[in-house]
């Protein structure tokens, strides 16, 4: 009777993300005993959605980059950020960081 179409959630979530300004960028490292730890890739910076290319710059220079299509991400529960997963097309390894936004008032 009735047909609705419904839009992939993904796209809300890269069109959330895309043009946020970036506080830092951690990479998650899992060890073998189970252990992760969180290295710094870089401070302030942005994220830009391009023709379904995730691009996470810090300074001049990108940190993190992938196929929209290939990669995993959701919104952090706080809201303050983003969490990515996917093979980095700079470095080709897989590869986890999360996206801390800055913060403005509104």
């Amino acid at each position: 009777m009735f047909e609705f179409k419904r839009k992939p959630k993904n796209e809300d979530v890269l069109r959330q993300m895309d043009g946020r300004e970036i506080k830092y960028v951690t990479r998650r490292i899992r060890e073998a005993d189970g252990n992760v730890k969180e290295l710094i890739l870089g401070k302030r910076g942005r994220i830009a959605v391009i023709d379904g290319e995730i691009r996470i710059m810090c300074g001049e220079s990108d940190v993190f980059v992938c196929e929209a299509a290939q990669a995993e991400y959701y919104m952090l529960l706080s809201g303050d950020g983003i969490s990515v997963s996917g093979v980095n097309g700079l470095t080709g390894e897989k590869t986890d960081i999360i996206v801390y936004y800055t913060y403005y008032r509104k």
